[in-house]
């Protein structure tokens, strides 16, 4: 295995802290600065929605909100956690947090900035941990320290939630979709990568059992399918009826098999801590 490219965490904080907000809309800020807003509005619905299921029915005793961002996860899943720790390594980010937190009237989150791959918590600090969107921003070795740290601070049968890219879609991987998954760091400090399922699989194996809640198959068909409109027909207001239906459906049907490994952007992984 090659050794990391160079990597600078606080080149990363700075860009995820500043010139991703400079458009003024938090969900692009987290999820796409490419895409319609209606789009990552059906990829915030998916994703959520989706892990309030799964979760549904628990309440957990101590949560960790890994690559907090704005919060948009943590405000969802803060009423199923008695106290939730949100901690991002952008200062800029834990501020949106603490503002959208105080809006929302929640008031059992406790913000933290830290580096994922070496976390200032002790051996089975959380019942819960949720890191989605993080680890395909984050270099070789600082992903596989960060799973080994989600490991070390779950209790046994506590869970990490994760949503992976889908490494078999062609969808996915066509470079005109992205062209910044690059898998090194960017000038301006950005850094994108690829991290699928038998990746996830090698750099757990023997801490965790790995189930998948769903995918997001209607999502990606819709969305790589209005990528062959012209720009104006693609950021159209009248296609968010279909994206919001798209996420309804993958919400509701949780696609697995053969369709879903093929075209599906993401799947949510639910791992269980043995």
């Amino acid at each position: 295995m090659s050794p990391d490219l160079p990597y600078d965490p606080a080149l990363a904080a700075s860009y995820w802290s500043g010139p991703r907000h400079a458009r003024g809309d938090e969900l692009a800020a987290v999820l796409s600065l490419g895409e319609p807003r209606a789009v990552n509005e059906a990829y915030d619905a998916w994703e959520t929605g989706l892990l309030l299921r799964a979760l549904e029915g628990r309440v957990f005793r101590s949560g960790l909100d890994l690559g907090t961002g704005v919060g948009r996860v943590a405000l969802r899943i803060a009423r199923r956690v008695t106290r939730l720790v949100v901690a991002d390594l952008a200062p800029g980010m834990l501020e949106r947090t603490r503002s959208n937190a105080r809006s929302a009237h929640v008031e059992n989150l406790d913000p933290v900035r830290l580096r994922s791959d070496r976390l200032p918590f002790p051996d089975g600090a959380f019942d819960l941990v949720a890191c989605l969107g993080l680890l395909e921003h984050l270099p070789p070795s600082a992903r596989r320290d960060t799973l080994a740290e989600c490991a070390r601070v779950l209790i046994p049968g506590g869970l990490l939630a994760l949503v992976l890219n889908n490494e078999s879609s062609r969808l996915l991987r066509d470079p005109s979709d992205n062209p910044h998954r690059l898998g090194r760091q960017e000038t301006s400090g950005y850094f994108c990568a690829i991290v699928g399922q038998d990746l996830l699989a090698r750099e757990t194996a023997g801490w965790f059992e790995d189930r998948i809640a769903g995918s997001n198959l209607f999502y990606s068909l819709q969305r790589h399918a209005a990528r062959k409109l012209p720009e104006e027909a693609r950021r159209s207001e009248r296609l968010r009826p279909f994206c919001e239906g798209a996420a309804a459906w993958d919400e509701a049907l949780r696609p697995l098999g053969p369709l879903a490994d093929s075209a599906a952007d993401h799947h949510l992984h639910l791992l269980v801590r043995r």
